[in-house]
């Protein structure tokens, strides 16, 4: 999948105030900025070591170390956020998913973007996690959107692009 059609989806303005849970080292919080010409790109990642190096590598990141399930940040400071990949790496899928709301204004997007379970790279991705003694939280997309419905998100858009689906929920 090519990363326009998520930025099409997420659609970054300048002046809004986007959150990147699970930033990894911040390659796609990067790219985020540079297509918003302006928003405030937050990114929490649970790994101090890739903080670290997000922090050095994208000084204009406001990074900092965090788990989804516990976002340092006040109720509805957020116009939108996104998880790439990781929401399967939640330890408590409906605990993070209770936090997004939270922090997500009324009538904020939350894009997800995961891998499909039964697809080939679902596989791989369960095999890897074993073989490393990794706990995965693989979630189908029909199974992902049964578990932010209690959360009150509502589904804007989604879309398949071979092992990998990408999800546009809004908060009413």
């Amino acid at each position: 999948m090519s990363s326009d059609a998520f930025i099409e989806m997420l659609a970054p303005s300048s002046g809004e105030k986007i959150l990147d849970i699970g930033a990894g080292r911040g390659r796609v919080a990067d790219r985020v900025m540079r297509a918003s010409n302006g928003a405030e790109v937050y990114a929490v990642e649970p790994d101090e070591k890739r903080v670290a190096s997000m922090r050095r590598e994208f000084p204009a990141i406001k990074s900092s170390v965090a788990a989804a399930e516990s976002l340092p940040f006040p109720d509805s400071y957020f116009d939108k956020a996104y998880a790439t990949m990781a929401l399967h790496h939640f330890a408590d899928l409906d605990r993070a998913l209770r936090e997004v709301a939270r922090v997500l204004q009324q009538g904020g997007r939350f894009v997800i973007l995961d891998v499909e379970p039964s697809s080939l790279l679902g596989g791989i991705f369960r095999l890897f996690a074993s073989l490393m003694g990794e706990h995965l939280n693989l979630l189908s997309e029909d199974q992902l959107l049964a578990r932010t419905a209690p959360e009150g998100f509502r589904v804007g858009r989604s879309e398949r692009h071979g092992s990998r689906y990408l999800v546009e929920l809004s908060r009413p």
